[in-house]
């Protein structure tokens, strides 16, 4: 079984896995900990070398936020990955000049992990409106009767 799928179905039972003295501790409902740990056992050295992958690459992968969604070391790259081309994508529809684009983008990868969820939600809305413009624009240039008679 993937180690994510393991670590989210324990988020998701209210049990939280993080490395304490090179160990794998749990910490959670008492119920939901007997539940999860017979799963957790028989791959408690692929756990422990996620959470030190994740710990390696600054992500707490322990942590717990009641306002987000677990995320691993792959998962923050991957939306990193993804706030970068939305805002390259939105400088190119707003023609930002190449100073303010570079300076939102160093901000977006060197900022703190917290605020990465909120800068998504941030610039997909903005690219959202963005592209909503662009499509109004283009449809108001186009000629959709003919005054030929």
């Amino acid at each position: 079984m993937n180690v994510t799928t393991l670590v989210n179905e324990a988020k998701a039972a209210g049990v939280r896995l993080y490395l304490k003295d090179g160990k794998v501790k749990l910490r959670g409902p008492v119920e939901a900990m007997k539940a999860v740990k017979p799963k957790l056992a028989p791959h408690k050295a692929e756990i422990l070398a996620y959470l030190r992958d994740a710990e390696s690459n600054g992500v707490r992968a322990g942590e717990f936020w009641p306002w987000a969604p677990y995320l691993g070391s792959d998962d923050v790259r991957r939306m990193r990955a993804e706030l970068v081309a939305m805002i390259e994508t939105l400088a190119d529809m707003e023609r930002w000049p190449a100073d303010h684009r570079d300076d939102v983008l160093s901000r977006a990868i060197r900022g703190p992990l917290a605020d990465l969820m909120p800068n998504m939600h941030h610039f997909n809305e903005r690219l959202t409106a963005a592209r909503a413009e662009a499509a109004t624009r283009a449809a108001l240039e186009q000629r959709t009767w003919r005054f030929d008679r």
